[in-house]
């Protein structure tokens, strides 16, 4: 299983060539999935919008997260997260708290890559394979 990360399903919305042609990719091959903080972003991402656009908004969204699991952000992926901490606090590198709630839950949940726009945020976490477009 793929979990992607928002950038990607931004992406897909705003009917990016190479996002959408990733996402049909990824379909093809097998299983996909997001986190339930993803889902957060991206509705977070439109509440600074009118309300009739905000709920037009909101459907692309629920229409679009419907083609993939959704997968909670449980203990284990709390675990996870504060391990993902604890080792870049040690090390003296930081990722941002969204990206690694992201990162960790796809770790905690046995995921094969985290597909993203922007690996940027996720290269000092350890053990996560991340797939760019």
């Amino acid at each position: 299983m793929k979990v992607l990360d928002t950038t990607i399903l931004v992406d897909v919305l705003r009917n990016v060539p190479a996002a959408v042609e990733k996402l049909r990719a990824l379909e093809a091959e097998g299983p996909i999935a997001t986190t339930e903080i993803v889902a957060y972003e991206l509705h977070h991402g439109i509440q600074h919008v009118g309300r009739r656009r905000r709920d037009a908004e909101a459907g692309r969204i629920e229409e679009l997260l419907a083609q993939a699991d959704v997968l909670p952000f449980d203990r284990r992926s709390a675990i996870r997260a504060a391990e993902i901490s604890g080792e870049l606090r040690r090390r003296g590198q930081t990722v941002g708290i969204m990206d690694l709630l992201i990162a960790a839950g796809a770790l905690a949940l046995g995921a094969e890559a985290l597909v993203t726009r922007d690996a940027s945020g996720f290269r000092h976490v350890g053990g996560l394979r991340v797939e760019t477009y």
